[in-house]
């Protein structure tokens, strides 16, 4: 009898997992070379981060400005308008030591996908 209601209690639990996707974890960065997040005690390498490309040091992204009104002064005259048509965005840093990141377990739990950096207020 015990071992019908152990099944029974595992399949409640299989079924309630299955409806309850992962809540996020917020982690810590402890070392950038090479890319180390603890969440708790649990430590996290490359092997096991999937990252969104923002957060990478030297990324870069496309951008357009269209022609706005400005304000300014330069050594012969004033600015009146200004515009990047075609420019190019560059983020230099990227995640840094004690850097707190949130990050999600993938359904398996054996990735973490890191989200964003994120502060106190």
């Amino acid at each position: 009898m015990e071992d019908s209601y152990s099944k029974l209690i595992n399949i409640i639990k299989q079924h309630g997992a299955a409806y309850n996707p992962p809540s996020i974890d917020i982690g810590v960065v402890i070392s950038n070379s090479p890319l180390t997040i603890k969440i708790g005690d649990l430590q996290l390498t490359k092997n096991n981060l999937l990252i969104a490309d923002f957060l990478l040091p030297n990324y870069k992204r496309k951008m357009s400005i269209p022609q706005v009104s400005a304000s300014g002064s330069t050594s012969n005259g004033q600015i009146t308008s200004v515009a990047i048509p075609d420019g190019e965005l560059s983020l230099t840093d990227g995640l840094k030591e004690n850097d707190i990141v949130a990050c999600l377990a993938t359904e398996d739990r054996q990735r973490y996908i890191v989200l964003c950096r994120v502060v106190k207020v």
